[in-house]
């Protein structure tokens, strides 16, 4: 997104932007923002950039363009951000209002978008099989 590029080259935040529909929790984009972080501290990312990195992790893989399909924000007035600067300046670079997420994803259509199978929902939270997705980004792919 272009606004969000623009806010981080005037302000030098983090910012980054998914599809509210393919996020299942906050917990989901705060492991996937660490993740990142430590990939970057010990040169082990896949990406040049945090965000980037970010939007990998949250994507549960290693390249970035399986990445941007599976939880690329799609539609610039339905988008989730993950940013370290203030929401208000967020809000201005976007022209958006702020909502609160519902983190009330279609358990089918994540499953779907993550190739997670019926078998390993029946054994953990749609929550827990996304975030073993992102967690193992690191050795999978």
């Amino acid at each position: 997104m272009e606004a969000l590029a623009g806010l981080r080259r005037k302000e030098g935040c983090f910012a980054q932007a998914f599809d509210p529909r393919a996020i299942v929790s906050e917990r989901h984009l705060l492991v996937a923002y660490e993740n990142a972080k430590r990939a970057f501290g010990e040169k082990r990312n896949v990406a040049r950039t945090i965000e980037a990195e970010v939007l990998a992790r949250a994507g549960g893989t290693r390249k970035i363009g399986e990445a941007i399909e599976r939880v690329g924000a799609r539609d610039a007035r339905d988008v989730l951000v993950l940013c370290d600067c203030t929401k208000g300046r967020v809000l201005r670079e976007l022209g958006g209002k702020e909502r609160r997420p519902a983190f009330a994803p279609d358990e089918k259509g994540i499953a779907r978008r993550f190739g997670i199978s019926k078998g390993a929902l029946s054994a953990c939270s749609l929550e827990e099989a996304v975030l073993e997705k992102v967690a193992l980004a690191d050795v999978a792919d």
